[in-house]
């Protein structure tokens, strides 16, 4: 299993819990955003927590196509 598989699975059981409990899925979302970046500067410092999410921000238009990149 992948990275980004373990990722997803995690970010579904997240939004079933979430739809479990009423929350919207964009609040649950932000929860794992904000939980993610705490746990990612705790572990890979904030040097390249930075990085990554300015990596992410600058694309976020989903002009550069990532999935092909990720494995599955």
């Amino acid at each position: 299993m992948s990275k980004y598989s373990i990722a997803k699975q995690c970010m579904a059981d997240a939004l079933a819990a979430a739809d479990e409990e009423n929350i919207n899925h964009s609040d649950a979302l932000e929860a794992l955003i904000i939980t993610a970046i705490a746990e990612m500067t705790t572990t890979a410092g904030a040097t390249r927590t930075a990085e990554v999410i300015d990596y992410e921000l600058r694309n976020i238009s989903g002009v550069l196509d990532k999935d092909f990149l990720r494995a599955r």
